[in-house]
């Protein structure tokens, strides 16, 4: 797998409402100004990444992200009771040295809404990990900035102890590529370019 490069990534987790346009909306909109701070460690045999953001809209948010389940939450803080996040939109650097495996994902835009509105049409069930995360932009050494407007196809594999989940999507340029996020690396490597005729099953 580490013959195939690794590309950043602005991807998109959701939770509880899916992601299709509009996907982002007004007044529930938050753009990222800062990230406080952030780490990762292992809790209850589980990674996951903290992050203290502040928002343009001046909220000051306490974030934890669950790289297995691949889910956002909002920790709970006084003045933001029975709300939540959906829609996260990150950016996944393809560089490994950084201080901690939060540097490597940054939050850019998500929803704050209620959560009996985030809920309203969520009956429980947690959706399969290829449909709690999916890549929106990415770019690459060789490949431009690159905005994908479609998915045609998606599954998981299973791999020794981690998971991969393959997209085939279609960017703005009308291009097919395989890409695929390695679930216990926080990696997104490109594949290859697909011909439209023969997607990746």
């Amino acid at each position: 797998m580490n013959k195939f490069p690794l590309v950043d990534m602005l991807a998109v987790f959701t939770r509880y409402g899916g992601f299709k346009a509009p996907y982002w909306s007004n007044p529930y909109q938050r753009d990222v100004a800062q990230v406080r701070s952030c780490h990762s460690k292992v809790q209850g045999g589980v990674s996951k990444s903290f992050y203290t953001i502040e928002t343009k809209a001046g909220d000051v948010l306490d974030l934890v992200f669950n790289e297995e389940e691949l889910l956002w939450s909002l920790i709970p803080a006084p003045g933001y009771e029975g709300r939540t996040i959906d829609r996260m939109l990150v950016y996944v650097q393809r560089h490994k040295h950084l201080p901690s495996r939060a540097h490597r994902i940054v939050p850019y835009r998500f929803e704050l809404l209620p959560e009996e509105l985030a809920k309203k049409h969520y009956d429980g069930t947690e959706r399969p990990l290829i449909q709690r995360m999916q890549p929106y932009r990415f770019q690459s050494g060789k490949i431009n900035s690159a905005q994908i407007i479609g998915i045609p196809t998606r599954h998981t594999e299973n791999v020794m102890i981690t998971k991969e989940l393959n997209y085939v999507v279609k960017t703005d340029e009308h291009r097919f590529f395989h890409l695929v996020y390695i679930l216990d690396q926080l990696d997104w490597r490109l594949m290859q370019e697909v011909d439209e005729e023969f997607f990746f099953v």
